[in-house]
């Protein structure tokens, strides 16, 4: 039976990304995108679904069918991308739109029969919130301490995707649960 995983910017080549918040983990990009490669194909096995919350990568056009081939392209499962900010300049890209089953803004899907409102931004209304629904978002990285962040964390069932608040590797909705609940625990001692 195959299993529905999320994730939110692994920022593929993305030397800031690597300064900002994953110094303390990875020595350069390269080791970086081996590491998230590695730990994706741990976990997902070629039939699951993995819904990306956007920023998958990030580099120049010229470069992008060569770096897409060699992370993207390396990824088990079924891929579904959410648009990101990093990922708007390719979103008429042939070679980019390819390596994806469905690419899209935003999406609503059902998991366990649980509504699941994807989008790679955090928003405080979404479809069902009221009668229990989720909302698994991208976008704010582990270092992003914002008045946002500040109202985010009250909220109930809502979860951030992000690979730094989830060991670098997709989750199910379950992990993911438990790993926000950690973070946000962790963040307000």
């Amino acid at each position: 039976m195959s299993q529905i995983y999320y994730v939110s910017d692994y920022h593929f080549f993305h030397e800031l990304a690597l300064k900002r918040s994953r110094s303390e983990y990875f020595n350069n990009v390269n080791e970086m995108n081996e590491e998230i490669i590695k730990k994706h194909n741990n976990k997902v096995k070629v039939d699951d679904h993995v819904y990306i919350l956007g920023d998958i990568i990030v580099c120049e056009e010229q470069d992008l069918e060569e770096k897409l081939k060699i992370t993207v392209g390396r990824l088990n499962g079924h891929l579904h991308l959410i648009l990101g900010n990093h990922d708007y300049k390719f979103r008429n890209n042939h070679v980019f739109l390819d390596y994806f089953e469905t690419v899209e803004e935003s999406k609503l899907i059902r998991d366990h029969n649980k509504w699941v409102q994807l989008c790679h931004y955090p928003i405080l209304l979404w479809y069902r919130k009221n009668k229990g629904s989720y909302h698994v978002f991208g976008h704010m990285h582990d270092d992003s301490f914002t008045k946002e962040f500040h109202i985010i964390k009250k909220e109930k069932n809502l979860f951030n995707a992000c690979v730094e608040i989830n060991n670098f590797e997709p989750c199910t909705i379950e992990e993911l649960i438990s790993n926000n609940d950690r973070f946000y625990k962790k963040t307000l001692s």
